[in-house]
């Protein structure tokens, strides 16, 4: 099927989304806020909303009765503010990988020790993503990066404590996993107080999605990720069973879990969990129910008597 859908207005919007029966008493602020941050990204948070479609696979676009866009742009705000303290925190968490695993990679192996194909599980790959960081090193303005380039011509690439620096989230995972030696993961893992390199391993690549989610400003509120996180014995009363209905399990309720976590060992004295608290008391119980959280979460560690 050929998509044929014209183009509309702001006006043309404006008065669709009124048929459709959303209530708003000042067009010209509705008007202001489709034309900043438009009409697709908007219904994101609006389509909870809407009436039940009459045939499957289908939508009714109509709104209940009563639903107005001041909830919906609510809810936008606090998508946009969730972003960032789980952006804030992210960043921490990568920022201690990196230095982890570089740390230990010089030590037992050099410096330049990530260039080895030999300390790498499948050399095929490790060709790859040297390959891969080797063009972002061509193109990069960073100082640190051309220091190097201008002052030395052996090796060709930085070592391993500046090229991680270089690095996305995702590109420190697939680093990580494929390292051989396990002594260098288990510094990693024990600096993390995670039981097994396996399971640090599953949560890189678990929160690969959500980071970059909320790094390229997408949608954390009323998503369902991809994968779900390893069991962790010590946090199992703490998340949401992968088995539980509605796909709970794969909702930002227990990532939000493992990054309180990981973000606690780095920096026990943070007030990390106390914004984060703050900002879901914002919220309807109906809007954390979409997040996957449970009733019970305030009796739960670790947000159990967090002011």
């Amino acid at each position: 099927m050929q998509y044929s859908k014209p183009p509309l207005s702001i006006d043309d919007q404006v008065a669709r989304l009124f048929q459709r029966g959303l209530v708003c008493e000042n067009p010209e602020r509705l008007k202001h806020y489709l034309t900043h941050i438009g009409y697709y990204r908007l219904s994101a948070y609006w389509l909870p909303f809407e009436l039940a479609p009459v045939e499957p696979d289908s939508r009714n676009h109509h709104f209940e009765a009563g639903t107005t866009f001041d909830r919906v742009l609510d809810l936008y705000d606090f998508d946009r503010k969730l972003r960032l303290l789980v952006m804030n925190a992210l960043e921490r968490i990568e920022v201690a990988i990196r230095t982890r695993w570089a740390g230990a990679m010089a030590k037992h192996h050099g410096p330049h020790a990530y260039m080895n194909s030999d300390l790498f599980k499948d050399p095929w790959q490790h060709q790859r993503d040297l390959a891969m960081l080797s063009r972002e090193v061509k193109k990069s303005s960073e100082v640190f990066i051309k220091h190097y380039l201008d002052h030395y011509s052996r090796p060709f690439l930085p070592p391993i404590w500046a090229i991680v620096e270089m690095m996305s989230f995702g590109q420190l995972s697939c680093w990580f996993s494929n390292t051989s030696n396990t002594e260098i993961k288990k510094e990693v893992m024990r600096s993390l107080k995670l039981p097994t390199i396996e399971v640090l391993e599953k949560v890189l690549h678990t929160l690969t999605p959500v980071r970059n989610t909320a790094a390229h400003h997408g949608r954390l509120w009323n998503r369902q990720f991809p994968m779900t996180l390893p069991e962790i014995k010590r946090l199992r009363e703490r998340v949401m069973p992968n088995s539980a209905p509605d796909r709970l399990g794969h909702r930002i309720f227990n990532y939000l879990v493992i990054i309180e976590y990981l973000k606690s060992v780095i920096n026990p004295t943070g007030q990390w969990k106390s914004q984060l608290m703050s900002l879901l008391e914002t919220v309807l119980e109906s809007d954390l129910r979409a997040m996957g959280f449970p009733e019970d979460w305030r009796e739960r560690e670790p947000w159990r008597g967090v002011e």
